[in-house]
């Protein structure tokens, strides 16, 4: 598809100056009727080239791909940017074939609305809509060439990442519907096929890799625990109790197999697996007059899911004062994660749950994105992820 021109108004110019990796279309005047997918060649006052960029009305914007005139959005194109994004994730020591990482992270590696993970022999390619899957197939080939991969497997991005009903496409090899993966030497399942959630987050490595100095010898609660990633990481680092609490029996079954390959016996009665919204579980330990020397809070942005709603955004300050309620008099630690691009920063979650609570509290650790999820330095937004360790103060 050819590259059309589109003259850029003020507003725009400004905010592309300013860094921004994606324009609204609705700041860009009169572009009805763009094409999903389209190129795009973006002007100046004076009819210069100033970014070339891809047309995704899906999500509301225009993707900006370089911040000058490229010739092609093509195979060559990809390839490039897939060799930039592997030579990085080299140096970061991650490229063994057998682990998980983030080999291309949108806007960071310059290829915005598109993200590749990959998985050992396998990688997993999502799109920001249906209308960049043009350009994802193309990235796909770049990235068996540059990888060596068996296979990838491209999904689109929509409302609900548990959608099942969501077509996958694979170029190459289809992969296994379990696969294990390592992650710093730890083994863990992955299912690439179906969700857009195969099971591993890669963007909490180094939060696994340093959790071992706030749950050694410790009872830890470990809630939405999901395939109970972070508490494999905590038993592993030595925790006298992990009790891991997920809505869904499936994903808690899923842990336990991830105990198994870890060598830890999930009937141990060191582990415990909870399927409990986890608001009541908290109230109910509450009134049993549990305790737990640590406990984490890693929850999803939103869930719709009819026995647990939950929105971070308005519940999450109630859910930190309710979780203080089951540390011990003398005090205890939390570990809080937050998706800021949705919401506030995790410190003003921690301090109005802590005002809830009327507890003291403070923070010992602030992290973010680990090194393979790079964002542009003048685009604060790209960096979503905040996880704060905080000490909760006696009673």
């Amino acid at each position: 598809m050819a590259f059309k021109g589109v003259p850029l108004p003020q507003t725009a110019l400004d905010r592309l100056t300013q860094g921004a990796p994606a324009l609204a279309l609705a700041d860009l005047g009169d572009v009805a009727g763009l094409e999903p997918g389209r190129p795009l060649r973006l002007l100046d006052p004076a009819g210069e080239v100033v970014a070339s960029a891809v047309a995704d009305p899906e999500n509301g914007v225009v993707h900006i791909f370089a911040r000058q005139a490229l010739r092609a959005l093509d195979a060559a194109f990809f390839r490039g940017r897939a060799d930039a994004a592997l030579a990085l994730r080299r140096t970061l020591g991650l490229v063994d074939g057998v682990s998980a990482y983030r080999l291309v992270n949108g806007e960071g590696d310059g290829l915005p609305g598109l993200w590749v993970d990959v998985y050992g022999r396998f990688a997993v390619l999502s799109a920001a809509s249906g209308g960049l899957l043009p350009l994802a197939r193309l990235l796909a080939a770049a990235v068996r060439e540059a990888t060596g991969v068996a296979g990838v497997v491209l999904k689109v991005r929509g409302k609900d990442p548990q959608d099942r009903s969501l077509k996958d496409e694979v170029v190459g090899e289809k992969p296994p519907e379990k696969l294990v993966v390592e992650e710093l030497g730890v083994p863990y399942e992955v299912h690439l096929l179906g969700s857009l959630n195969v099971g591993l987050f890669c963007d909490m490595r180094e939060h696994r890799r340093g959790i071992r100095r706030f749950v050694d010898g410790r009872r830890v609660l470990n809630t939405f625990a999901y395939t109970g990633a972070l508490s494999v990481a905590s038993a592993r680092a030595g925790a006298a109790a992990v009790t891991s609490v997920d809505l869904s029996g499936g994903v808690l079954a899923w842990a336990r197999e991830n105990f198994r390959l870890s060598g830890l016996s999930p009937d141990d009665p060191r582990w415990r697996f909870e399927v409990s919204d986890v608001r009541r579980f908290l109230e109910k330990q509450q009134r049993a007059g549990a305790s737990y020397d640590t406990i984490i809070l890693d929850p999803p942005t939103v869930s719709a899911a009819r026995a647990s709603q939950w929105s971070m955004k308005k519940d999450y300050p109630d859910l930190i004062a309710l979780c203080t309620r089951l540390l011990p008099p003398e005090g205890g630690l939390l570990w809080v994660s937050a998706n800021t691009r949705k919401g506030p920063d995790v410190v003003r979650h921690v301090q109005e749950g802590l005002r809830r609570a009327g507890r003291a509290g403070a923070v010992l650790e602030l992290g973010g994105l680990p090194p393979d999820f790079p964002t542009p330095a003048d685009w604060p937004e790209s960096r979503y992820l905040e996880v704060c360790q905080l000490h909760v103060g006696p009673l």
